[in-house]
């Protein structure tokens, strides 16, 4: 299959996942606010005669963030409240 990488289309295969480990990356932030962030991968793609400047497979990978802020009230905007 080909897919679309670096301005160009490159030849891949499929690569499954045998083992995910996906922990939340937690900050606090100068504000009081938290923010909880996780990397979900949804796909990892093999190119084929495709490698890192180490001689590395290149993997390309698709995937999304999630993130969850967790605000404390004073921040809040209240209803009606047009901040």
């Amino acid at each position: 299959m080909k897919i679309k990488y670096g301005g160009r289309e490159v030849e891949v295969d499929l690569v499954d996942v045998l083992e995910a480990k996906e922990p939340w990356a937690e900050y606090k932030l100068a504000d009081g606010t938290e923010l909880r962030v996780r990397f979900v991968l949804g796909a990892v793609y093999r190119a084929r005669n495709e490698y890192t400047e180490d001689g590395d497979p290149l993997y390309i990978t698709r995937s999304q963030n999630i993130v969850v802020a967790i605000v404390p009230e004073e921040l809040r905007k209240e209803e009606g409240d047009d901040r």
